[in-house]
């Protein structure tokens, strides 16, 4: 068996002549089969990795719908809010003029209380006198 490993040859464990060393061999078949195993682990991994790939780009359109709504609903509320402050301002100016009006109605009622009165006198004065 030396001889023939001078020359490079090599009898396995059924003896069958090689032309590399059994041991070799074996560890050849072993880093076969660990880099197979490697490869499967590894398509797993990407087979996981393109799975959250999907989950992450379908989250990520669900939040930019919310996000969306969230900007729309604060618009109608700045928008409702600018409304009411214009309702507010309208309302405003109708009690101001209604006020107005009521200072004029009061001045008016006054300056008719006292003609009335005036002419109550004149008509005392005048069913006096006659």
């Amino acid at each position: 068996m030396e001889e023939l490993k001078k020359f490079g040859l090599f009898i396995d464990d059924i003896y069958r002549l090689r032309v590399q060393d059994p041991s070799i061999a074996t560890q050849k078949i072993e880093l076969r089969h660990e880099c197979l195993e490697y490869s499967r682990n590894l398509q797993h991994f990407k087979s996981l990795i393109h799975d959250f790939y999907k989950i992450s780009k379908t989250f990520a359109k669900d939040v930019e719908v919310e996000k969306l709504r969230a900007i729309g609903t604060q618009n109608q509320l700045k928008t409702m809010s600018q409304h009411r402050q214009a309702e507010q301002q309208i309302c405003q100016s109708k009690i101001m003029e209604q006020t107005v009006k009521l200072e004029r109605l009061k001045s008016e009622y006054q300056y008719l209380q006292r003609t009335e009165t005036e002419q109550q006198e004149i008509i005392n004065i005048f069913v006096l006198n006659q």
